[in-house]
């Protein structure tokens, strides 16, 4: 797990209000892959001046021909025979052209499982932190706390390196996580999201991995620091979708030989208005 500091985003008035988006599970690589989806969200998040973003992991398919999940048939028509020998410089460089249009507006890219193993098993564990360092982002390992403070100085909406002097500004801390376990229904997907938000102090949390989107708000019951009034602090939770088709006309994905669900396409996105403190989820 990783701490990584604070993330400044200035904007110009009380009444903004952002967009911060969890990507994750593209599968680029995949046959199956919604390459069409991704490029319209990316060009909504490029676009948009108030939308930000952070990468929930499994950018590239990574499954390669030793791999006992290989099909052929189920490989993107880009990806060639003489490509299998490099697949994951082949992928990462791929992942890194469709990011690249939107990666100053990227507040940090977390690593998931398909990119864990691969990496394992290639020994090949500097693509990652390759990706990151080309495309000059923090790099958020498979979970992170990050805090993301808001201030308001007049000046158009974007990622700073440092505080500057402000009119106001509010903090909100991000716990994000590629995401885990292999449940399927929606009630064992939501369990998994409410332990998070159980296990770990943040406002609000980021998953993926179960190719589906859910939310979660959580409010806790507390006292003030001189303990003579009650007071609640609320948690949001979201679990991003994927952009890997379980069924697609043509292809046999490894989805539908397991019989699962259809995928639920997109990213889950958080809304925040700083200046009110109002943070919601979009799914």
């Amino acid at each position: 797990m990783e701490c990584k500091g604070t993330q400044y985003i200035q904007y110009p008035s009380r009444t903004s209000v952002f967009k911060i988006w969890n990507l994750a599970d593209l599968h680029i690589g995949a046959k199956a892959c919604a390459m069409d989806w991704i490029k319209k969200d990316i060009k909504e998040i490029r676009d948009d001046p108030y939308s930000f973003w952070i990468g929930g992991g499994d950018y590239a398919e990574y499954i390669g021909k030793g791999d006992k999940r290989f099909d052929c048939d189920a490989v993107a028509d880009f990806i060639t025979v003489s490509d299998l020998g490099k697949l994951g410089k082949v992928l990462i460089t791929q992942v890194k052209d469709i990011l690249e249009p939107i990666k100053h507006k990227c507040l940090g890219l977390l690593f998931g499982n398909h990119e864990k193993s691969y990496q394992k098993w290639q020994e090949q564990e500097h693509l990652h932190s390759w990706l990151c360092e080309e495309l000059e982002v923090l790099n958020l390992g498979y979970s992170a706390f990050l805090d993301v403070v808001f201030v308001r100085n007049g000046k158009q909406p974007k990622i700073i390196n440092t505080p500057v002097r402000a009119e106001s500004s509010q903090k909100f801390r991000f716990h994000v996580h590629h995401g885990a376990g292999f449940a399927t229904t929606p009630a064992g997907k939501l369990t998994r999201l409410i332990r998070f938000m159980t296990y770990f102090d943040a406002d609000i949390f980021m998953l993926g991995h179960v190719h589906d989107q859910q939310g979660r708000r959580e409010v806790q019951i507390a006292a003030n620091q001189a303990c003579d009034k009650l007071i609640t602090k609320t948690k949001l939770g979201v679990i991003s979708g994927s952009y890997l088709k379980t069924y697609k006309q043509g292809v046999t994905t490894y989805g539908e030989q397991k019989g699962y669900a259809p995928t639920v396409l997109g990213s889950a996105v958080v809304t925040i208005i700083p200046d009110k403190r109002i943070f919601k989820g979009e799914i």
